[in-house]
């Protein structure tokens, strides 16, 4: 129990320290980029974070548990250097196709803001978070990662007020993501550049990754749509406002994530009779974090966007619920993804589920959007997200809470039900 407060404390930390520097910097972005530059923002992000999510390779799925059964501190950096590999190409590829999908979204007189944002997410493709979570080391993602991005923030925002000027914000972060993933190599792997792999482990790993990197491809499909397919459906304004409501939503999961996080080394950590006992508390205790969430976003999703970016741009009621609603999902649903059906090499299942949710989802918030505007997005969010939670909540139950691991950090094995 005190092993699994501390990670909680270590790891439930960082969220907030990441969103500190932020919190104070986006009000001043939504006051100074103003309807225009707010919805480039958004947009620019979420492009963003659906290209990071496709940068991963399934590394940042797989990559989590088969570092965390490798004790060899070497073994553990010739992992890294595998995926460094195998994501840099995809990164490279899918960050320009991001910056092309931003230019033609985002309102004309603020695209670059959008291109450079969407370029920084493309770039957390490369993020070590997941390797850090694998080690359970808290400090390597504040100096690498929260560090970085904090002196970056805080650069950005006298340039803000000074300029006026969103760009020099996304300038900055981009900068940061860049230097945060440089330093890591020079301190852990001890080298700017790991050491080449060669094309046969790069291929080798994206073959056998390849249904860990399509349930990330697709989930993140529709978890990333709504402010792009928002921008598209609805009038700038609306796009604004959903844009509020989606960035407390982001910034909820976060928490979601931290919580993860740190109960994820600790439920597979043992491979006997605890595991049940352990995934069944991760359950109950990202449940609650969902409840709180939900009930956070009715009830206060409204007076907390206005305060924080100004009374024009709040979020709508009717959004937040549909986003508490696929918050709740996402919470619950994430013990059963990441500590119960992946690491038991359920991963063609889980895609499988992750097809259905994203093409239903994309369906309701295409047509719903266009039906209802923003509300409607929200909407097709919750479906989708709430389609994935009962689906793996099925095939949890099938397999048990006790299964052990269906792979090795050599050589990744999926297994059908």
């Amino acid at each position: 129990m005190a092993n699994l407060i501390a990670r909680l404390v270590g790891f439930s930390s960082l969220p907030f320290l990441s969103a500190l520097l932020p919190f104070v910097a986006l009000p001043i972005v939504a006051r100074v980029g103003g309807v225009d530059g707010w919805t480039s923002f958004n947009l620019g992000q979420a492009i963003g974070a659906y290209a990071a999510a496709v940068g991963y390779v399934g590394w940042n799925v797989m990559g989590t548990p088969m570092v965390a059964v490798t004790r060899d501190r070497g073994e553990r950096t010739a992992l890294y250097a595998r995926s460094f590999y195998a994501r840099i190409g995809i990164v490279g590829a899918v960050g320009a196709g991001a910056a092309v999908i931003a230019v033609v979204l985002a309102p004309e007189s603020t695209r670059a803001v959008a291109v450079l944002f969407a370029l920084t997410g493309a770039v957390g493709g490369l993020g070590i978070a997941w390797f850090a979570v694998g080690v359970s080391s808290v400090s390597m993602i504040v100096w690498f990662e929260i560090v970085p991005r904090a002196a970056a923030t805080a650069l950005a925002i006298p340039l803000l007020l000074w300029t006026g000027d969103v760009f020099w914000y996304g300038l900055l972060m981009l900068a940061a993501s860049i230097a945060g993933v440089m330093a890591f190599h020079l301190v852990y792997c001890r080298t700017l550049v790991p050491r080449w792999v060669g094309w046969r482990t790069v291929r080798h790993d994206i073959s056998r990754l390849r249904a860990a990197w399509g349930v990330e491809v697709v989930g993140n499909l529709y978890a990333n749509a709504p402010v792009p397919v928002a921008t598209a459906t609805s009038s700038v304004t609306q796009a604004a406002t959903y844009g509020s409501g989606d960035r407390l939503y982001r910034y909820g999961l976060l928490g979601v994530v931290a919580v993860g996080n740190a109960l994820q080394g600790w439920v597979l950590e043992v491979d006997d009779a605890r595991r049940r006992v352990r995934n069944r508390a991760a359950i109950i205790i990202l449940a609650v974090v969902g409840v709180i969430g939900f009930f956070f976003l009715l009830f206060a999703g409204q007076p907390v966007t206005a305060l924080l970016f100004g009374a024009e741009l709040a979020a709508e009621p009717l959004t937040l619920l549909w986003l508490g609603v696929a918050f709740f999902a996402v919470a619950a649903s994430t013990p059963l993804i990441r500590n119960v059906l992946m690491p038991a090499g359920r991963q063609r299942p889980v895609f499988i589920v992750t097809v259905v949710s994203a093409v239903s989802g994309l369906a309701g918030m295409i047509l719903l959007g266009d039906a209802l505007g923003a509300a409607g997005v929200a909407a097709g969010l919750a479906i989708s997200e709430m389609i994935t939670l009962l689906a793996c909540a099925w095939l949890s139950w099938r397999i048990g809470l006790s299964a052990r691991p269906g792979f090795s950090a050599a050589a990744p094995v999926m297994k059908d039900l």
